[in-house]
Parts: C-alpha cells; sequence; structure tokens
C-alpha cells in the first residue's frame, strides 16, 4: 500500500544550497534566501526569495543536509 515507516527519508535538498561562507540560496535562481518564521512549533522553516517572491518551506531536520557549492560545482 505505502512505504514502511523505516525507509531511509536522506532525500537530496534540490530547493536550496548552501555557499561556502553559510548563506542559503534559492536553487531556481541563485539568490540567496533570508529566514521568514518557524511554523509548525518549530519544526518546519520558512524562507523568503525575494527575486522570485516564492517562500521556500523546509522541514528543520534537514538544514544540515543542505548540499555546499561553489559555482557549479557541489562540494561532498
Amino acid at each position: 500500500m505505502g512505504k514502511t515507516l523505516g525507509a531511509s527519508l536522506d532525500a537530496e535538498i534540490v530547493t536550496v544550497y548552501r555557499t561556502l561562507d553559510g548563506a542559503i540560496h534559492h536553487a531556481r535562481c541563485g539568490k540567496p534566501v533570508m529566514l521568514e518564521r518557524h511554523r509548525a512549533g518549530g519544526l518546519e522553516i520558512d524562507f523568503y526569495c525575494r527575486a522570485c517572491a516564492e517562500t521556500v518551506t523546509l522541514p528543520f531536520c534537514v538544514l544540515s543536509r543542505i548540499r555546499v557549492t561553489h559555482g557549479a560545482t557541489t562540494l561532498s
């Protein structure tokens, strides 16, 4: 019927990326996003991209998994 709860949830984060200076950027336009608010009792974080006028919501638990890039190169 569905996947078991024990299945790995380590999917790649593709909506944002982190630069070497630690800033989080919107993957669609490459511009930095700003922290907008915490929701769901602190379980989710909303970031806002001024360039796209779009909100990007991420679960708090994935922040450490946001990939780090330098230009077009992804660092492991």
